[in-house]
């Protein structure tokens, strides 16, 4: 076995090498050497061969870094060479370009990634609250960070200032997108694990409620009675109206287009993007249209026919908003709060206890998915007949509502 060189080189005399006009080396010993420059600046460096080709090293500067680091250093070095047969200079190459490279994958541009694929699948209604959501919330506190830096407690942070402000239900959401934008990097081998725990019991559990909605037909009644009477826009308080009339999802009403309307047949088809189930449908939503809902669809058209949507906004080249919905309800009925999404729990609770009409001919008219998956892959039903029969009934029951008529359920199928 060849003797290990005996170390040459102390503190003093590293201390006492003078720069000379050209840079010169001194040896220390099992091919550790410090070369000093000409500028006085010293370095070590370290010599070996590899499949029979030198190798420098160059391990760092003194007195950064002192002899007995270098020297541990070196012999770290030598082992990966000589015993594991690896590169050095390659190795620290592939490492300077993965440090750029996770610093160039910052939280940010991830979650871009993750929403620009996400789009070809969310609603856009969804989609855009995603996104103002992360700039507003997410961006701000872990948007500049690498995504292989970002760990629990960073993520908890974030979530902690919506916490505070009382914002559970959307702190929730939140951290349930920030663990898809944490899979997707997964998924690209951008990381090594997820950071984000199933369960962080430091945050607070958003307790969710039903969508507040109307009790009883003579609080329906009411609303309906107060519609004539409401001061805002003829657009915004025929949505409310309709929204009555077609129990829909309020953003697939409030985003609806006049392109999406057949009134000659009495239909109205929402495109498959703009659907909430459209991942477990093969084809558009259909809602029929009553005779009441018809007439509301033929005098909002004199008013916003020539522009995109039903219930255009001031700019006439975007719907109006969802929290001017939510406003005009609060404004036409004042006794307990409402939202427009308590319109389909309180349709779908009177359209049942009547017995006149089957099951999945009111889940199907409210565009409900079949929880029975083996179900929902084979029905193809449309119930177009019944659905339209259901359509005008609902109608002919708000206006006795609002009438304030009495009527006595028919027990039995239609």
């Amino acid at each position: 076995m060849k003797k290990l060189t005996t170390s040459a080189l102390d503190d003093l005399t590293i201390k006492a090498a003078k720069a000379k006009e050209k840079a010169y080396t001194l040896r220390d010993g099992n091919g550790l050497f410090l070369l000093v420059h000409p500028n006085g600046s010293k370095y070590f460096q370290l010599r070996t061969t590899l499949h029979g080709k030198a190798k420098l090293i160059q391990l760092g500067t003194y007195p950064t870094l002192s002899l007995s680091e270098a020297r541990e250093l070196g012999r770290e070095k030598l082992k990966k060479v000589k015993v594991e047969q690896i590169d050095p200079i390659i190795e620290a190459k592939l490492l300077k370009h993965q440090k750029a490279k996770d610093a160039s994958n910052i939280f940010e541009d991830v979650a871009n990634d993750w929403l620009a694929i996400k789009q070809r699948t969310l609603a856009p209604t969804s989609h855009t609250k995603i996104k103002q959501t992360f700039n507003a919330n997410v961006f701000g506190v872990l948007g500049k960070y690498p995504i292989k830096d970002i760990d629990n407690q960073m993520v908890r942070k974030c979530l902690m200032i919506m916490q505070k402000r009382g914002a559970l239900e959307l702190m929730e959401q939140t951290r349930a997108w920030i663990k898809q934008v944490f899979e997707f990097a997964l998924s690209d081998n951008l990381i090594a694990e997820n950071p984000i725990p199933s369960i962080d019991v430091r945050l607070e559990k958003h307790n969710p409620e039903k969508y507040p909605r109307l009790q009883s037909r003579q609080d329906a009644g009411t609303l309906l009675r107060n519609i004539t009477k409401y001061k805002g826009s003829f657009e915004v308080i025929t949505c409310v109206y309709l929204q009555m009339h077609f129990a829909q999802r309020p953003s697939e009403l409030r985003c609806a287009k006049w392109s999406e309307f057949d009134l000659d047949n009495a239909v109205w088809t929402i495109p498959l993007p703009r659907s909430k189930t459209r991942k477990h449908m093969t084809k558009p939503h259909t809602v029929m249209l009553s005779r009441q809902a018809i007439a509301a669809l033929k005098d909002l058209q004199e008013y916003t026919g020539h522009t995109d949507y039903l219930f255009a906004a001031r700019l006439a080249r975007k719907p109006v908003s969802e929290a001017t919905i939510r406003k005009a309800f609060r404004a036409v009925f004042t006794d307990y709060h409402v939202v427009p999404h308590g319109c389909r729990h309180f349709f779908s609770t009177q359209a049942n206890e009547s017995g006149l009409f089957r099951h999945d001919v009111i889940e199907a008219f409210i565009s409900h998915k079949d929880k029975d998956e083996t179900r929902a892959t084979y029905n193809e039903a449309t119930y177009n007949k019944e659905r339209m029969q259901l359509a005008q009934w609902w109608s002919d029951q708000l206006d006795m509502m609002r009438d304030g008529a009495q009527v006595i359920p028919i027990k039995g199928a239609a």
